[in-house]
């Protein structure tokens, strides 16, 4: 481990876009330690920048996922790759990550948490994983409103406003973009038809398995699409592994098993945790 600077994530837990960094991280086989912000005081605990996420690699700062991802791959050359020498075959990831920043993440704060008394029940899930796992936690009276707080925030209004750009509702635009993804894989274990993952699958992955994984209403749907559920058993070996991008102690359900199905819930729905 001498071999390599310190490194630091700076995240949160329902971020999309610091579990893909999370992901990629896991990927490269770089020792890294994770430090879950706390959202009231963002500017003061990021070393840079007041979003998630940012990384540090020694003395140096950076933010945004992509370009994280890819100082990861400059500054590691000789760890696992995340992406090809070949010019052809990196500009056809590299349009598959920009597609799951333009689309499949803005999607998900559409959809998680949802319409409705969905809204309610994982806007409630989300302040309870972000008071679990942020420093210092969240006030109570934070955690009950969340539902409606993190609705108003500017970043979160302008990922609701890509998402409803379609005009679809949201199941319809879920579905679409499942199909979308499929497409993606071009018939091959991962992403662009590759039998390796790169950059692109750390993108996807948080995409489907972090709502299940955290016990989100309406998050069971990727049960009904075989080729998502056999691509995220290929991912499992990839990041399963520690430290979790998912924390243990906020899981309501495992990552996908080796059967092609999912654990079984190993915690019930809102414990005792809720009331911290």
């Amino acid at each position: 481990m001498s071999e390599f600077p310190p490194i630091t994530l700076y995240s949160y837990a329902m971020s999309p876009y610091a579990a893909k960094l999370h992901g990629v991280l896991l990927y490269k086989q770089v020792p890294f330690t994770v430090r879950y912000i706390n959202p009231l005081r963002a500017k003061k605990e990021l070393p840079i920048g007041h979003q998630v996420p940012a990384l540090t690699i020694g003395d140096e700062a950076r933010n945004d996922s992509t370009p994280c991802g890819l100082w990861l791959e400059e500054t590691f050359p000789d760890q696992p790759r995340l992406l090809p020498d070949d010019p052809a075959l990196r500009e056809k990831l590299m349009a598959i990550d920009t597609w799951v920043s333009d689309s499949l993440i803005p999607a998900s704060f559409r959809t998680y948490p949802g319409e409705g008394v969905n809204r309610w029940i994982n806007g409630w899930k989300l302040s309870h994983v972000m008071g679990a796992t942020a420093h210092s936690g969240l006030p109570w009276i934070l955690k009950w409103l969340w539902p409606t707080v993190v609705t108003r925030v500017p970043f979160v209004r302008h990922m609701f406003a890509m998402a409803e750009a379609d005009g679809l509702s949201i199941e319809d635009a879920k579905f679409k973009l499942y199909d979308e993804f499929i497409a993606h894989l071009d018939g091959g274990p991962f992403l662009a038809g590759q039998d390796k993952p790169h950059l692109p699958d750390f993108s996807c992955y948080p995409q489907f398995a972090l709502f299940w994984m955290l016990g989100f209403r309406g998050a069971d749907d990727i049960l009904q699409r075989p080729e998502l559920m056999a691509w995220l058993e290929r991912m499992r070996p990839y990041v399963d592994l520690d430290p979790a991008i998912t924390p243990h102690h906020v899981r309501v359900n495992d990552m996908p098993m080796s059967d092609g199905a999912f654990d079984s819930p190993t915690r019930p729905l809102f414990r005792s945790q809720m009331s911290r």
